[in-house]
C-alpha cells in the first residue's frame, strides 16, 4: 500500500527556496515543538465545551501546517476550527483525533527527510 506523503513537497520546496537549510530546520522544529500544545489546547477546549478555545487552537495549528505544506493536516485543522466555531464539538473532536494522527505522520516525514535537528 502506497501512502501519500503528508507534506506537499512542491510547497515545502517553495519555502525552502526562500530559506537556508538551517533556518528551515528551525522553522520545522518550532512547528513540531508547538503543535502538541496546540492540539492539547484544542482537546481541553473541546472537553470543557468551549468551542472558541478549540477553534483558536485549530487556527494556530493550521497556520504552521500551511506554511510547511502539510495540506491534509491543514484541512483537518480548518475543518476542526469551523466545526468548533459552529458548536459541533463532537465533529470537531473527530477532526482532532484525525489531526493528531496526521501530525505524527508529518513528524515522521520531517524526521525521515532530515528536517528535524537531532
Amino acid at each position: 500500500m502506497n501512502v501519500p506523503s503528508p507534506v506537499a513537497e512542491d510547497d515545502f520546496n517553495a519555502l525552502l527556496e526562500l530559506l537556508d537549510k538551517d533556518t528551515m530546520r528551525d522553522v520545522v522544529g518550532i512547528f513540531i515543538a508547538s503543535a502538541p500544545e496546540r492540539l492539547a489546547t484544542a482537546r481541553r477546549g473541546l472537553a470543557a465545551g468551549d468551542g472558541t478555545i478549540a477553534a483558536t487552537a485549530f487556527h494556530a495549528m493550521r497556520s504552521g501546517c500551511g506554511q510547511l505544506g502539510a495540506r491534509r493536516l491543514e484541512e483537518m485543522c480548518a475543518t476542526g476550527e469551523r466545526l468548533s466555531r459552529h458548536g459541533d464539538l463532537a465533529g470537531a473532536s473527530e477532526r482532532l483525533a484525525a489531526a493528531e494522527e496526521e501530525f505524527e505522520h508529518c513528524r515522521t516525514w520531517f524526521r525521515t527527510n532530515g528536517w528535524l535537528n537531532a
